[in-house]
């Protein structure tokens, strides 16, 4: 996965320098002039390293450095800074504020990609260790659980509508019980990376448990995200999947249900729930739906 670099500079012989530097080591650079862009980069996009300068001028650094630490998805995120040599005495009062670290605009190109390289490496792999479901790769339960209640608070903090959605395959314990477990840990694994790489990257995306997943949206609404997820679920029903434990095209579905912060519920046990009554009632009508078709076959 192509590493990626948020860079905030005002100066902008700094950061054509900084930036041609870490592009020549491999690095997706985004850009952003000031603190508000940058936080508009983050709505759409996360980085794995955020480098600022330190002293922005529209908003300052230390702001800045806030409002990305409240965010859920970039909380964690290194945040390094850009000091001239004359304020490296101003360095401690600077990481104070929530930055990892800081490095001087006169240092070597060799430096900032050694000392950049570093700090993304370690994230990259305790974000694994710590978040990451294992046969997925989506975000984990225990992520899951960490995160939504601090989504809500930013969402009551900033007036943002949060919509949430639980989702699960259909019949997948029949369709276990007949190709086997290896197989349904294919499908479970093919279907989460169907749904990840269809929406945001903003979005959180994790697995719930067992053929269960769950994605919270941030600043959208119910309809906007019941768009979302009817669009994915149609492509889905679509879309075979081939696996070498079974001779042909499998095909399946999914069935969802939404929920919204704050017009449907007040606090994050009330939306899972909320979602989950709504997924259940969905599952109720397919399978009332299947087993009349059942009868009438018969």
């Amino acid at each position: 996965m192509l590493k990626k670099v948020l860079l905030v500079e005002e100066e902008a012989a700094v950061k054509e320098r900084v930036k041609g530097n870490l592009q020549r080591a491999g690095y997706l650079v985004l850009e952003a002039s000031h603190g508000a862009e940058a936080l508009s980069i983050l709505n759409e996009q996360i980085p794995d390293i955020i480098i600022s300068d330190a002293y922005l001028s529209s908003m300052s650094s230390v702001e800045f450095c806030r409002r990305v630490r409240e965010k859920p998805l970039t909380a964690v995120v290194p945040f390094v800074l850009l000091m001239d040599e004359g304020d490296a005495e101003d360095s401690m009062v600077r990481l104070k504020i929530g930055a990892d670290d800081y490095i001087l605009k006169s240092a070597s190109a060799e430096e900032v990609v050694v000392r950049i390289q570093a700090k993304v490496d370690r994230f990259r792999t305790l974000r694994e260790l710590v978040h990451i479901d294992s046969v997925t790769q989506l975000y984990n339960r225990y992520y899951f659980d960490k995160t939504l209640t601090d989504v809500l608070k930013i969402s009551e903090r900033y007036h943002h509508d949060v919509s949430l959605s639980i989702l699960d395959i259909d019949y997948f314990k029949e369709f276990n019980d007949t190709f086997g477990h290896q197989t349904g840990d294919f499908v479970i694994k093919s279907v989460a990376q169907f749904i990840r790489e269809r929406l945001r990257e903003v979005d959180i995306v994790a697995r719930y448990g067992g053929d269960e997943f769950v994605v919270v949206m941030p600043e959208t609404s119910k309809g906007n995200a019941a768009n979302a997820m009817n669009r994915i679920q149609n492509e889905l029903s679509r879309t075979s999947f081939r696996c070498d434990a079974v001779k042909e095209p499998m095909q399946v579905s999914i069935s969802f249900g939404i929920a919204n912060y704050p017009t449907e519920a007040a606090s994050d046990f009330e939306l899972i729930h909320k979602a989950d009554q709504a997924l259940y009632a969905i599952k109720n009508l397919k399978n009332k739906a299947l087993w009349s078709h059942i009868k009438r076959s018969q």
